[in-house]
This record gives C-alpha cells, sequence and structure tokens, in this order.
C-alpha cells in the first residue's frame, strides 16, 4: 500500500494567527477563526511556511498574478472576440484556491454579453486541503462567492488525478491532484496547445524546490506561445537564471508590500525536442478539423459519444441497426461505482476517473439518478478483511462530508442484518439514460434499423466511430480489430417490495425500479441474448440464501437478458485504431460489466482526442485503455 496514492495526501495544516508584538506566528483559537481576522493564515508545518499574506492577501495576488501577467485588458479584448475562444491559465500550487476565485471574479467582471470565450484554469496540487479549511480561508479573505460555494461542492476527494470542475457556464477548474513533476509528465496535450498565462506559486523554491524544478520550464516553453506571460513573487536564481534559456524574457517589477521585487517574463520562442511517442500519443496527434462523425452502436457508448461530440459543435451521426439502447445497455438498474483496490491500481484509478465523469452529468441532471449510494458486502471477490482494509486506505482520503462514503454501516435486509460498506454509486435505468443523451440530436441525425455492412457505406464521413459492444470486432470492417469476450447476464425483475432502496452489492446486487426489486446480473460465456428462466431461478436462489427471502418463480415480473463485452484485461478500447483510406477509424467497446462507469469518460476521451483537445485522463491511463496496446 505505500504510496497507493501516487504521493497525493490531504493537507496538514495549522492555523496561526500573526502576533506583532512578539513578531511570530501563534495557534489561532476556534473562536479567532470565526471571525474575519487579517492576521490568522493556515501555516504549513511540512514547507515551514504560510498559504497567503494574513495582512492582504486579496491585493498581494491581484497585484503579483493578475496585474502581473495584465490579465484585465486581455481578458476584456478575449470576449470581445467573436468565435469561440478559450484562455488557459496554469498555475503550480493551488493551495487556497485564492488565485483562481480572483481570476474567475475577473473573468466576469470584464465580460460581455454573448460573449462565446471560455476560461481554462489549470492548478496543481499534491497537497489539497480539507473542504473545511477553504471554506475557513475564504471567509477570513472575504472571498466568498457564487464560484467559491461551486468550488466547494464539487471538490474532489485527495485521489490523483485530473479533476474537472464546472465552475460557471464559460469558467473551467482542472485540478491536478499529483505532485508536481508527475503532473508535468502524466498531463496528456496536444503539441498545438499552449497557455496564455503561467502562476508560478507554491511554497518558495528554498522550502519547495520540487515545485521549481526545470522540467516544469520545460514544459512551459512546450505549451507557450508568443505572447504568453508569466509573473511570480519569487526573483530567486534558481528560477531567474534559466527562464531566458527557455524562451522567456525576463523583466523585474516592484513586488507587493515588504517584498522589494516580482518577476514577470514574456514568451519569444525556443526550439526544443520532444517527448518520446507512447501509447498516449495518439490521442494528442493532430489531425484534420473533423467535418462529420459517425458512431456505429447506440447503446451508452454510442450515446454518450454523441452527445459529447455534439456538446463539442461537431456534426456527429448515430447509427444502430435495431435502435436506442437495444442491447446490453437496456436494463432497468444499471450501477456504476468505483472499484476499490489496497494500492489504488490502474484499474480502480480509470474507475474513480469515470464515476466523476459520470457524476459530473448526473449532478446536471439528478432526476435521472434513481440513487447515488451503495453498499458493498463481502462476497467471492471482497471478504470482509478485504472491504476493511479499502475502507482504511480509502477514508484517508476522503473529505467526510455529509455523504459518509467508504464508512460501515449495518442494514437489515430481509431477515438478515449486514454490515455493508456505504460507496458513491449511480443507479439509472438504461433507456431513460440514453435517450436523455441525444435528446438533443436532430432526427436527422439519428440512423435507426440501419445496419453498416462496409465501411463504404459512410463515405460521407471522415471519422467513425465502432461502438457496438460485444459485436464491435466484426461490425463494418474486415480489419483485425480488438477481440473481446462475450459475457452473457441476466438480470431479473421481481414483483416485490424491500424497505432498502440503496442498491446493494453481494455476489449479485439488489437494486430497485419502478415499485419493483431488481436481482443479477449472471455472469456466463456466452453471446446468446435470449431468456433462459434458470438464469433468473439462479438470481432468486442467490438472494434467498443470502438474504434469507422467499422469493420463488411466481414473483418473476420480468427477465432482462444482455451481452456484455470484455476485453483480456478487464480495460475499455476506447481511442484511435487506424486509417482507413481517409477515414479515421476509432473504437469504443469492451466496458465489461462498467458501461455505465466508463461511458462518460470514454466519450470525452475520444471527444476531445478528434477535436484536439486536452485529455481528461493522464497518459499513464491513456496507454492502459489504447487500442493499440495488443500490438
Amino acid at each position: 500500500m505505500h504510496n497507493a496514492f501516487l504521493g497525493v495526501k490531504p493537507a496538514v495544516i495549522e492555523w496561526r494567527q500573526y502576533d506583532s508584538e512578539k513578531h511570530q506566528w501563534l495557534e489561532a483559537s476556534e473562536e479567532q477563526l470565526q471571525s474575519k481576522n487579517s492576521q490568522i493564515a493556515p501555516y504549513s508545518p511540512a514547507f515551514d511556511d504560510i498559504y497567503f499574506n494574513p495582512q492582504d492577501g486579496i491585493a498581494e495576488s491581484t497585484h503579483v498574478f493578475l496585474n502581473g501577467n495584465n490579465l484585465e485588458p486581455r481578458f476584456t479584448e478575449r470576449h470581445k472576440l467573436q468565435q469561440s475562444s478559450e484562455f488557459h491559465i496554469f498555475e503550480s500550487g493551488f493551495g487556497t484556491g485564492l488565485n483562481f476565485l480572483l481570476t474567475a471574479k475577473l473573468w466576469q467582471q470584464t465580460a460581455i454579453r454573448d460573449s462565446k470565450a471560455e476560461l481554462h484554469f489549470w492548478s496543481i496540487e499534491q497537497f489539497p486541503l480539507h473542504p473545511n479549511d477553504l471554506k475557513k480561508a475564504f471567509r477570513i479573505l472575504g472571498v466568498e462567492s457564487e464560484y467559491s460555494e461551486k468550488l466547494l461542492s464539487n471538490y474532489p476527494d485527495a485521489l490523483p488525478g485530473i479533476h474537472q470542475l464546472q465552475i460557471s457556464d464559460n469558467i473551467v477548474l482542472h485540478l491536478l491532484f499529483y505532485p508536481a513533476d508527475k503532473a508535468l509528465k502524466e498531463l496528456a496535450l496536444p503539441e498545438s496547445h499552449a497557455f496564455d498565462a503561467w502562476f508560478l506559486d507554491g511554497f518558495a523554491p528554498s522550502k519547495n524546490p520540487d515545485m521549481w524544478a526545470k522540467s516544469l520550464l520545460h514544459f512551459m516553453a512546450l505549451h507557450s506561445t508568443h505572447g504568453t506571460t508569466l509573473s511570480t513573487f519569487t526573483v530567486a536564481a534558481a528560477l531567474r537564471k534559466p527562464l531566458p534559456h527557455y524562451g522567456f524574457n525576463i523583466e523585474k517589477r516592484p513586488g507587493f508590500g515588504r517584498k522589494r521585487e516580482m518577476l514577470t517574463a514574456k514568451f519569444s520562442e525556443k526550439e526544443l525536442s520532444t517527448p518520446k511517442p507512447t501509447l498516449a500519443t495518439d490521442y494528442i496527434t493532430a489531425r484534420p478539423k473533423p467535418n462529420k462523425v459517425a458512431i456505429i452502436g447506440a447503446g451508452l457508448a454510442g450515446c454518450s459519444l454523441a452527445h459529447q461530440l455534439h456538446k463539442q459543435q461537431i456534426d456527429v451521426h448515430l447509427f444502430d441497426q435495431h435502435g436506442i439502447c437495444s442491447g446490453a445497455s437496456n436494463m432497468p438498474s444499471l450501477v456504476a461505482l468505483p472499484v476499490l483496490s489496497a494500492d489504488h491500481n490502474a484499474y480502480s484509478q480509470l474507475t474513480f476517473h469515470g464515476f466523476r465523469h459520470l457524476k459530473a452529468y448526473i449532478d446536471k441532471y439528478p432526476e435521472l439518478a434513481q440513487s447515488q449510494f451503495a453498499h458493498q458486502l463481502s462476497n467471492k471477490k471482497y471478504s470482509q478483511h478485504h472491504l476493511e482494509q479499502y475502507q482504511e486506505v480509502y477514508a484517508k482520503q476522503n473529505w467526510h462530508r455529509e455523504e459518509s462514503w467508504f464508512q460501515f454501516q449495518t442494514l437489515q435486509v430481509a431477515e438478515r442484518l449486514v454490515q455493508a460498506l456505504k460507496l458513491p454509486a449511480i443507479q439509472v435505468h438504461g433507456k431513460t439514460f440514453c435517450q436523455h443523451l441525444i435528446k438533443d440530436l436532430d432526427k436527422t441525425q439519428l440512423h435507426l434499423n440501419t445496419k453498416v455492412d462496409d465501411l463504404s457505406q459512410l463515405n460521407e464521413f471522415d471519422h467513425v466511430v465502432i461502438a457496438s459492444g460485444y459485436q464491435s470486432p466484426h461490425t463494418a470492417c474486415t480489419q483485425n480489430l480488438p477481440q473481446i469476450a462475450p459475457m452473457r447476464g441476466q438480470l431479473t425483475t421481481l414483483k416485490a417490495e424491500h424497505s432498502h432502496t440503496t442498491p446493494i452489492n453481494h455476489d449479485g446486487h439488489i437494486a430497485h425500479y419502478n415499485g419493483q426489486l431488481v436481482i443479477g446480473a449472471t455472469f456466463e460465456n456466452s453471446s446468446d441474448d435470449a431468456v433462459r428462466r434458470e438464469n433468473s431461478l439462479t438470481n432468486i436462489a442467490q438472494v434467498n440464501r443470502r438474504f434469507g427471502f422467499h422469493f420463488t418463480e411466481k414473483d418473476i415480473a420480468n427477465e432482462h437478458p444482455g451481452v456484455r463485452a470484455t476485453s483480456y484485461d478487464r480495460f475499455p478500447f476506447c481511442g484511435y485504431f487506424n486509417q482507413v483510406g481517409d477515414q479515421t477509424l476509432w473504437l469504443n467497446y469492451g466496458f465489461g460489466a462498467r458501461g455505465l462507469c466508463f461511458s462518460m469518460l470514454c466519450a470525452k476521451v475520444i471527444a476531445n482526442a478528434i477535436n484536439q483537445r486536452p485529455s481528461p485522463l493522464p497518459k499513464t491511463l491513456l496507454s492502459r485503455v489504447s487500442p493499440l496496446r495488443i500490438n
């Protein structure tokens, strides 16, 4: 379990008050913390430094970062552009989020009606502050606002990854919870992607040298363009001297308050070697801008991708030989939850990323979710010892808000009392969810009851995505597509009520839909999607044995068979596959039993790759989902 979370840990801080008579920092009392006391600041024992200027943190941040990068006139000009535009800022230390909140406020203050510009704020943080400490800092600084509320309500747990927070319609915060060097290596950016401004913040170079490594300067030079600016509070030689070598023309300016000087710079140009190609490179390779995209398959994978491409203003068309959500996605109860592991391995990381993207959609449309929690019981896969181990591991990274995730609870299920670990989860009705995803598509973009036998039928499309579940390797193509193992499963709905409405995972799962109990599902190596009564009897016997129910065949209301597409390593095939003539071929299948969990994430991965945008996944995980990993 060593370094299970890649070095990401909740910050350990102390609240200090400056004693002007003794000229030293003393521990602040709870009473002092409740007031707007300008002499109080969070202090890091690990770095022996405070997070912000307690006397005038707002003025200092404004002077160093907003004015240092000349943001007000630049924001004004960007808002005046007639076409869609993005302004990207990269910060090397999120801390309390003060710089972000001030930047967001200025962005909106300079906005004009019908502006098509978006602000994207990227920030690294290895030791995220607890939301309660952020809230205290916002109150003390006087920066409480709709943005701080949105930040707090969407603030991710202390788990490594790229966490995207939609703060408003035109402001996106990208939190990179990694050590600095890891964040720079993992961020998958197109070579052409350039930041408009750099905020070099964080603790001083003498106290936190890892944050100011030369790898940061190399990364900055790779992703800057003519006119990109930089500002920082420090003029330390370790930063000042190498900057010109990386293409930055530096200028010393008056610092804030007692600090005599600060540093600003403008990028001119610099020829640098690019990183060696990896499997992740295919997600950020320059390609012609897409005109029309065809998706073959209208289940969870296809509908999620159609939604994402349409959202990015790409002309997308959805093909299916039957109809919307006619395959394995067409279930009365689909439950997504992240997979736990003692070392938070790559598969666990992928499921947590997937769950977060799904949750962001559900937060906008909460009426789609029948439940947002699940209870995990011990089973053949997870012994009670495993669950206790996972609870200990993940509870340390969880903020323990009102949800009480990763906590054990005692449940009454039928005749049994059971110990269950409460987990974040989302339960939806498959067809309802898919139909909601494509509600904004025009009827002319839906080609249902249309079988695609060959890619030549789709000559008008410059990109084609195969998302046909277990049938994908045999869809419209004679090439060697990655193979999957068809895994049949069957859910059973029972004419029965049960007092516990949250989904329960055991060796199967129990959930509710429309006043009925949904149980299952079976697992068989088969591509037969016909109803099998013996599967329903197996589901009934399983819940009767585990919980003391007394269900019989007479209680069966309906049966729901489907065939999952399972890859050899459980990771989905999600990404670029090949160039077929003038068409670029992409794959989006192999989700196994994690279709709901992976669908929104994989859609964003492929849509961003097609549209030449930064990937939502780190490079390590992109390599694990690449369809080319089998070569």
